[in-house]
């Protein structure tokens, strides 16, 4: 095999390669005998073709895909082999030419190590929200504490209303046939919460329990199901039960069932508003992380590959199919309901991708130089471990047979306590102000996105 660098630009460097046809044609006979026993040719018996008449009466292209899937992490390790070089991103196959009589003749592309040129880090100006606690978030989080110890008791003699929980029977009906997926017996519903189709939860509103009545309704235009989409149908429903929310009065036993440091309700308030405080205290901290990391590449010079940045969307487009498949939802399908295409969602993400890639690289080049003021001595490494399992409810002996067995999750353990004590630094050499920056669009988190549609490690 022969190599030859033809461009280095940006960070990202570029090889012809050539495999000679010799050596090609054994992954090529390597592809015929992994696929042997799918070739039939008359007069053979299945699975003996010989390579030549295989060839002949399929054509050699046939075997081109198994021959590559052998061939390309061969010719990789051998290129960085041959040039000593170390990948900072997947390779990149480029396909010239390929065929048993001339070879293999590709282009490998490749992302090298960014090159980063510090520039000011101390004294940079980065905004830091203000930390304000009104006296409604602090209702708020009350009412919500008090709705999630709330018991479901029966509505007695009253009506159905929205909030409600009933359980109901129910068979739906497309010109008097049954449909697929339009019957339940014994299912729990709540009233308002969008479950069922435009109309069927309203429809409950206002009777009572033992009713039984028909729900004439249409299925929306964009129903999913093609067969129901638009038609009109008619629900047969008994209402078996009917509970309600009892929500328990805010006063000092409420305060002692719910809360270990408290016991009376101005205390309670209190307490509620120190988490507020530290919760708001975190989050603008980590504002005024992300300003002054900002901040630093601003100031600084970093040549990046757009492969790397490749890489990582690649990698979220991963995270967000299996995050969206946990809430039923093909990732994909969503691009097209929302009018994305698949590049148009690459395209969302590379700037933000970027930016925290160099904020990253940016931010390691300063612990680098920065080693000595942020080391963490072994007093309190191991503080750190106790505080560690402690948060984690554990024993310290139980989290390090846990997290840090080895010397890879210790030297983990290492880096994050030293990127921790680093940003602390930064924070107090850095001025806070109160000049909020223009808001970038950041995509929806994938459990956000769910609910509309159901009603760095450096290297």
């Amino acid at each position: 095999m022969t190599s030859q660098k033809v461009q280095e630009e940006n960070r990202t460097i570029k090889f012809a390669v050539e495999v000679p046809a010799d050596k090609f044609k054994k992954f090529l006979q390597a592809a015929h005998r992994k696929l042997a026993k799918h070739f039939q040719v008359p007069g053979f018996r299945k699975g003996k073709v010989p390579y030549p008449i295989v060839v002949n009466h399929y054509g050699e292209s046939v075997l081109y895909d198994d021959a590559l899937e052998e061939a390309l992490p061969k010719v990789y390790e051998e290129l960085l082999a041959q040039h000593e070089i170390e990948p900072y991103s997947d390779p990149r196959f480029n396909i010239r030419e390929i065929g048993g009589n001339v070879g293999l003749k590709l282009d490998i592309s490749v992302a090298l190590k960014p090159v980063i040129e510090l520039g000011e880090y101390e004294g940079l100006e980065a905004y830091r929200p203000p930390i304000e606690i009104e006296d409604e978030e602090i209702d708020k989080e009350i009412e919500a504490a008090r709705t999630r110890v709330a018991r479901l008791v029966p509505i007695g003699d009253r009506a159905i209303q929205e909030g409600d929980h009933v359980t109901i029977d129910y068979k739906g009906l497309k010109d008097d046939v049954p449909f697929d997926g339009g019957t339940a017996e014994g299912h729990k519903l709540e009233i308002g919460s969008g479950s069922f189709i435009p109309g069927f939860e309203e429809g409950l509103v206002g009777r009572k329990v033992g009713d039984t009545l028909d729900l004439p309704l249409t299925f929306p235009e964009e129903y999913h199901a093609e067969d129901l989409a638009g038609e009109d149908v008619v629900f047969s429903v008994t209402i078996h039960e009917a509970l309600e929310r009892e929500i328990p009065e805010l006063n000092d036993d409420f305060v002692r069932d719910v809360s270990e440091k408290s016991d009376t309700v101005e205390e309670y308030r209190e307490e509620i508003r120190e988490q507020l405080e530290k919760k708001k205290a975190d989050e603008a901290d980590r504002i005024y992380d992300d300003g002054i990391i900002g901040a630093i590449v601003q100031s600084s010079k970093v040549e990046l590959s757009d492969l790397m940045v490749d890489d990582e969307v690649e990698s979220r487009i991963e995270q967000q199919q299996k995050q969206f498949s946990m809430y039923g939802i093909n990732f994909m399908d969503f691009l097209r309901y929302s009018g994305q295409t698949i590049e148009d969602y690459k395209n969302s993400q590379s700037a933000s991708v970027r930016r925290m890639l160099e904020g990253s690289w940016v931010l390691n080049a300063v612990r680098e130089r920065e080693q000595e003021r942020i080391e963490v001595t072994d007093e309190e490494f191991e503080e750190s471990v106790r505080e560690a399992a402690e948060s984690a409810g554990i024993t310290e002996e139980l989290f390090e047979e846990q997290y840090l067995k080895t010397d890879y999750d210790r030297d983990r353990f290492r880096h994050e306590l030293e990127m921790k004590k680093l940003l602390s630094w930064l924070r107090e050499i850095s001025v806070a102000t109160d000049v909020e920056p223009e808001p970038d669009e950041e995509p929806e988190d994938a459990e956000e996105l769910a609910e509309e549609e159901e009603g760095n490690d450096l290297a």
